[in-house]
This record gives C-alpha cells, structure tokens and sequence, in this order.
C-alpha cells in the first residue's frame, strides 16, 4: 500500500499545524504557563525526533513516560509514536515494585520524566538495567547536587536536546498495523496486562471520539484534558485535538477542584474530559461559592470511569448549562467504546430533559466500529431489550486482539475477534448498554484501579489474622473505596490505624482500605471460596 494511503498517526496528528496555525496548546506546568501553536508542536516534535535517532531508537523500540498533562509530554507523545517507534506511558500513581514489574517485560529504553518525579526515575533506572537514557522535563531543582545514577545511565535536558536538534527531514512510514504504543495495567500480583495499539486502531478510534453524535468536538473547542495522559492514552484527546486544531489546556498535576475552574473560565473551556469523582468536586466547589466562577462558556464535559449520578447530571444541566456526557471504555478498546449525550437522535431531542436522564447514567451506544452483545452462561445471545442480562462482548475496528508477552488472561480475545470484557451489561432496543455489574472483583477509586487481591495477600500476612476478604463499597466521592472483613485469630487484636500503618509499606495511601470490620468468620461458597457476593450484602458494599 502506498505510504500516503496508509492509517498513519503522522497523517493526522500534526493536521492542526496547517488549519489552525495560530491556535495550540495552553501548558501549565510548575515552572510558568507556556503557549505552543499547533506548528511549533510539530516543530518540537521533529527535533526530538532528530535526538532520539542520534540515540539509536529503532522501529519497535519501547520510550516510556513518566509525567503529567504538559506540553514537554506532548512532544514525545507526538515524536515517539510518529519516529516508528512505541510510546509507552507510565501511571504515576504506581509505587516503585509496580511499575519494574510492568517495566521488567516491556524493557523501555529510554523515560521521559517529569521534573518533579526525578528521583522515582533514577530508583527506577537502578533496578532496570535497560533503561539507557533519562530525559527530565521540566528545570532541575536549584538546590543540591544533581542526582546521582548509576553507570550507563545519561539525565538529559529535555528543552537542551530540542534546542540542539535539528528537526527531522522526514517521518518514516512505518505499515499501519505496527505498534505505536502500549498501556499497562499494574502487575505487582502477577504479570501486568500490557495493551498495543496499532497506528490503524489509534487513527479510527482517534476520529471516532470526533464525531457529532459523540462528543461534538471540533476546531473551534477548547478543550481541558483533565484525564492524564498517562490513562489508556488520555483517551486519545490529544491526538484528536492535533487533528481538528481544536484548543488543548493542560493542566500539569495540580487538579484541585477550584483551580480546575479557574482554568475553565480562564481559557474560555468549552469542553472537558475526566472521571466522575473530579467533575463531583467541581460542582461541589462551584455550588459553595454562587457568582465566584461564571461557567457560561461551557458547553460539555466528559465522565468516564463510572456512571454520572442524576444529581450531577442535573446539577451541570440545571445551574450551568452543561452536558454532562457518559463514556465507557477499557484499555483493551483502545480505550473509549461508548458515549452517550443528551441527544444523538430526533426521538432523544423530543424528550423531556428529565426523561433523558435514564439514558444518560448509562454506559451508551458504541461508537462506529464496534459492535456490543450479550450473551448468557451458555454462550447464548440475549436479546437487546433492556431487560435481559448478560455477559458483554465487544467487537471492532479498534478492539485488541491480544494481551502482550503472552498473558494468561489471553482467553478473554475469541478467535471470532470478539473481547470478553468481564462485565455483566444490558442493551435496550435503542442500541444503548448499560453495566450492571463487575465480572471481577477489581476496585475501582477515583479512576484509578486497586488490586483486592493484593491487599488480601498482604493482610492475611499479619499474624493476627486467620482470614480476610476486601470489597468495595460504594463512595460518593471515589466512586468505590475498598473495605477489609477479617476474623482474627484467638487471643489476637487488629485496629483500622494498625493496618494502615502496616499496608503503608507496600502501598500507596490511596490503595489502603478506609474501613476495618472484624468477624467471628468468613462465609464460603460451596468450593471453598470466600463468598464476597455474601460479604457485600450483609456490609451494605
């Protein structure tokens, strides 16, 4: 195929440099608030290119990142991938054991880092003798000596190897299915499930998420990506932007909620993009202080991660005018599979604001490409009636087709192309797919996802503790926050503060139960398994 016919992310990613030369990025990093137009992006993008080259990066090789929502990530966002090789973002939030596990199997050469996040980096490069090249970006710290790493590492300035760089001549023309990046999961109790996704996927999912009757996202937005990057690859959001010349806010790491609507009416957000536990404190911070912050720019935003609650939905709608839009989606789908505005249809756009709520809590119809069912034990299709429960399946133009290095979770990729999402869904007869339950016992806070079996294994260590089980149970704010049920051993005594403190060594606070409940036992299914479905209704989770 000729190179030009091809679903390359350089065809697409860089069209905002000719239709909308004078607009860009809006970075908001630590060290001052920076303005990028579309070329320059390009521009910036090239030269890091050149120095990548001149380290020897080869097609296929593996670049990590390390950092938050700024233009300096968007530069190796947009060089890695378009160079033939596979950017590869980090999630911050992982502690040090989880990200060598994920690291120790894709085997990055270089990491991109943030300046803040140096000294995580060089703890990661000691234990990853891969690793060749650390690229801070952002200034070094003033004080101190500069850090020290260990042999066959280089720290190099991120804005020095731009400035000495010439830009590259030409992009090379990798074959549309070659990989541009991965995602992976944390694989602390086992080995990490690590997503590829093509140049072809990245592109059709990328103009998917553009569409009217999903977002409405076009070159006269701006946008403020809230979800970072580094998550299922930020949703695809800067790479849409590149392509419709659409505005693009980044705000860094700083996402407290009234600092979030500074930006929003600063920078005049018409739309905007995070989980639902963000856009709850947003409205709350905007309802305590009436006439502080004028919303009148913003049109919609984007929840995903979890379903919206009417409240919110009403609370954006009723008091600022805005949409409140629910996608679904999972890194395995590159990521966003479902979205589902207010109204994509005349029948939709006749209805009652109220009676439009229904539809909007739900996950919503896929987008063009892919293709939902329901299936029940057996493999049998349910019917798209509403009503009817069951397995969901997900198939497409963007769906993987494998786990990287060869996961035992391979399974859930049929052979008829069709992914086993491990959720329980329904579909109703207008095409819309609402989850009704988690095929896993994964927990999900604030976006982020926490292992309950990690933190069993962790607890059953204690020697107070004969058995344990952790749940989740529902949060208004995170979503889902996890709970440990544990039966003590005779003679033996365990508090909340103890546990935390112990569990502290190993995981982020974050990751830590917010509630200790104490049992004379643990029930069991017939198999011997503990019956979590029995813990979650006698514990309200």
């Amino acid at each position: 195929m000729n190179p030009s016919r091809r679903l390359l992310l350089k065809h697409l990613a860089f069209r905002a440099a000719e239709i909308s030369p004078r607009d860009g990025l809006v970075s908001i990093p630590p060290d001052g608030e920076r303005f990028v137009a579309w070329p320059e992006v390009m521009e910036r993008s090239k030269r890091l290119a050149t120095a990548m080259v001149a380290w020897g990066v080869r097609p296929g090789d593996r670049i990590a990142t390390l950092a938050f929502n700024d233009h300096r990530h968007i530069d190796a966002y947009f060089a890695v991938p378009c160079l033939g090789a596979t950017l590869h973002p980090i999630n911050v939030r992982w502690n040090l054991e989880e990200m060598v596990s994920v690291l120790e199997h894709t085997r990055d050469r270089i990491v991109f880092v943030d300046a803040g996040l140096m000294d995580r980096a060089i703890a990661l490069a000691d234990r990853c003798p891969w690793i060749e090249h650390l690229v801070r970006m952002g200034p070094r710290a003033s004080d101190g000596d500069p850090p020290a790493v260990r042999s066959g590492v280089t720290i190099s300035d991120h804005e020095e190897l731009l400035e000495t760089s010439d830009p590259i001549a030409d992009w090379p023309d990798p074959e549309e299915h070659d990989v541009m990046a991965m995602c992976s999961t944390s694989g602390t109790t086992g080995i990490p499930k690590t997503v590829a996704y093509s140049h072809r996927t990245t592109c059709l999912h990328t103009m998917a998420i553009g569409l009217t009757d999903c977002m409405r996202l076009s070159g006269q937005d701006t946008l403020l990506a809230v979800v970072p990057m580094f998550h299922a690859l930020g949703w695809c959001f800067p790479y849409a932007c590149g392509m419709l010349g659409s505005r693009l806010v980044l705000p860094h790491r700083d996402l407290r909620p009234e600092r979030l609507l500074d930006l929003l009416v600063e920078h005049e957000v018409t739309t905007s993009v995070a989980v639902p536990t963000v856009w709850d404190a947003v409205l709350a911070a905007v309802t305590a202080s009436p006439g502080r912050w004028d919303l009148g720019r913003l049109e919609r935003i984007v929840s995903g991660g979890a379903a919206p609650t009417a409240s919110m939905i009403r609370g954006f709608r009723d008091q600022h005018g805005v949409e409140v839009i629910h996608s679904w989606g999972m890194t395995e789908i590159n990521p966003v599979c479902t979205m589902s505005p207010a109204a994509t249809t005349r029948e939709e756009a006749a209805l009652d604001p109220d009676d439009r709520l229904r539809h909007q809590q739900v996950a919503g119809r896929p987008l063009p490409g892919l293709t939902l069912e329901i299936e029940d034990e057996d493999g049998r299709p349910l019917p798209h009636d509403g009503a009817s429960i069951g397995r969901l399946l997900v198939s497409g133009w963007w769906v993987a087709e494998e786990y990287a290095f060869g996961h035992p979770d391979g399974e859930r990729f049929g052979a008829d192309g069709r992914l086993d999402t491990g959720d329980v869904a329904s579909i109703d007869d207008h095409g819309r797919m609402a989850i009704r339950d988690r095929g896993k016992d994964m927990i999900k806070s604030g976006g982020e996802w926490i292992s309950s079996l990690a933190l069993e294994r962790a607890i059953g260590d204690f020697p107070e503790v004969a058995t344990c089980a952790v749940v989740a149970r529902p949060d208004e704010r995170w979503g889902e926050r996890p709970i440990a049920v544990v039966s003590i051993a005779p003679g033996a005594s365990l508090d909340l503060a103890t546990l935390q403190r112990r569990l502290a060594e190993n995981f982020e606070p974050w990751q830590c139960p917010d509630d200790l409940i104490l049992v004379d036992s643990i029930p069991l299914t017939s198999t011997g398994k503990i019956d979590k479905k029995t813990l979650r209704t006698r514990f309200l989770v």
